[in-house]
């Protein structure tokens, strides 16, 4: 039985999973129960390294989900996944039409994604804005989860005044202040 997100999904876009469920199934044991799937589909993708350039045409399940894309493919007997945050994403781009399909393409820092989509044109559109919303608002609650610079000056000054109260060490307000300064 599939997630019940997973079937919505499969639904609203119109996916048929006829001799694909399994590689479906596959992707849905890469999920988390704190994501939601809003697009899912058995599809043929290309993979383009951006360092080097190197593409891989594979064939496997792509998901969307509320925090990532996931690309699940299988090479010889072992299946891999590939994992993107989607705050890590800069760019969705689709092409087509409804004579011979679509392609949606996502770009990232470290590849790019190019999958196959079989639909109408309106569909094609209608995925990528699924993408676009869900990039948007994964990147605006990570802007509002970071903490900003005051919080992170206050908790400083309140780790010296531990120091040169004699609670913290050198050494651990050293470290504690590296962290929070990290987080910035």
């Amino acid at each position: 039985k599939m997630r019940q997100d997973t079937e919505a999904a499969l639904k609203q876009f119109d996916v048929s999973t006829f001799m694909n469920g399994g590689i479906i199934k596959k992707l849905e044991e890469k999920l988390t129960t704190d994501e939601t799937v809003i697009y899912i589909a058995s599809t043929n993708a290309k993979i383009t390294t951006t360092s080097t350039g190197q593409t891989e045409a594979l064939p496997g399940a792509i998901a969307l989900t509320s925090k990532r894309i996931i690309f699940t493919f299988k090479v010889l007997l072992d299946h891999k996944t590939i994992s993107v945050d989607l705050a890590q994403v800069h760019s969705v781009n689709s092409r087509g039409n409804s004579m011979t399909g679509g392609h949606i393409e996502v770009l990232t820092m470290v590849n790019t994604i190019d999958f196959l989509v079989k639909y109408k044109k309106e569909t094609i559109a209608a995925i990528q804005q699924a993408f676009e919303t869900s990039i948007a608002a994964a990147k605006t609650s990570q802007v509002a989860a970071a903490p900003s610079q005051e919080d992170v000056l206050g908790k400083i000054q309140k780790l010296a005044e531990l120091q040169a109260a004699g609670v913290l060490t050198e050494a651990e307000f050293a470290e504690k202040k590296a962290d929070l300064l990290d987080r910035l």
